[in-house]
């Protein structure tokens, strides 16, 4: 089993500068790059939200379900070589649309209570009493971002479902609630939304080194900006995750990042996160 690293290390130098010579360095010690310490799994593919800068508004994604046999897979997995990490039960979906979602909660803290479950949601379809539910259940975090067009005249207000919510768990840890507007500009998910931009400009991005990302159908993403999978490293259903995470055509955009160069999808791509995480 690939011993996973500790994400709290800390090292001289600024983030990127002293995560691109830590991973190279890893590297060159180990032959692989370090284990993920996230995990994204695209349960379902649709949303019940139109906001106009989300690349559901520029890409028509036809519904996708994932089977539960790929989603225990996955779980069983990842209890097999001891990950203890985050596990988003979402990716650019809306989770409170699976209707397994309970019994996923309940399988995964069944198999092994080291996993941190996790959902963002806009919370259109939270009640209090499905939150009771979910963290009663297990669920560790709700991330509930609250979309407006009216933030200008009324900066401070909740949406009704999220108001509720908000005056139960406001003060809770294990809930973050976040203001959000209609006319916010994300970066270009790999352009699928579409920007201008020079990829000359853009460099080092640390999301394929610590996400593990899995679409609907099993298949093993670049990263989370891969909204249409143009990308596959391996599928749950016939790979082992830990072949998947270190398959060569992977790392071989690893190698470019760390490089300060872009190919393929990520060519496409202006976001770059580049903060320390490892």
């Amino acid at each position: 089993m690939i011993q996973q690293i500790n994400n709290m290390s800390i090292r001289g130098g600024s983030p990127q500068v002293s995560d691109i010579s830590y991973l190279k360095d890893y590297y060159t010690s180990h032959g692989h790059f370090p284990m993920f310490h996230q995990v994204l799994i695209e349960t379902r593919t649709d949303c019940n939200n139109h906001c106009p800068f989300c690349p559901h508004a520029f890409n028509k994604k036809t519904l996708g379900i994932m089977t539960w046999n790929c989603y225990t897979t996955i779980i069983d997995q990842l209890v097999s070589i001891g990950y203890n990490g985050r596990v988003a039960l979402m990716l650019s979906n809306e989770p409170l649309l699976e209707d397994r979602l309970e019994n996923m909660i309940k399988y995964a803290k069944t198999k092994s209570q080291r996993l941190f479950l996790d959902i963002t949601t806009n919370g259109r379809l939270m009640t209090v009493e499905i939150m009771d539910r979910l963290f009663s259940l297990g669920l560790d975090n709700v991330n509930i971002n609250d979309y407006r067009g009216d933030r200008d005249t009324y900066p401070d207000r909740w949406s009704p479902s999220v108001e509720e919510v908000h005056k139960a768990y406001g003060n809770n840890p294990k809930v973050y609630f976040k203001k959000r507007r209609l006319d916010e500009k994300l970066p270009n998910y790999a352009g699928n939304i579409p920007q201008k931009h020079d990829k000359k400009d853009y460099g080092f991005c640390n999301y394929p080194f610590r996400k593990l990302t899995i679409a609907y159908n099993g298949d093993v993403l670049l990263c989370c900006d891969d909204f249409m999978y143009d990308t596959c490293f391996g599928n749950v259903m016939k790979d082992s995750l830990v072949d998947c995470w270190n398959a060569e055509a992977f790392n071989e955009y690893r190698k470019a990042l760390l490089d300060n160069s872009r190919i393929g999808l990520c060519s496409k791509c202006n976001d770059h996160q580049n903060y320390s995480v490892f």
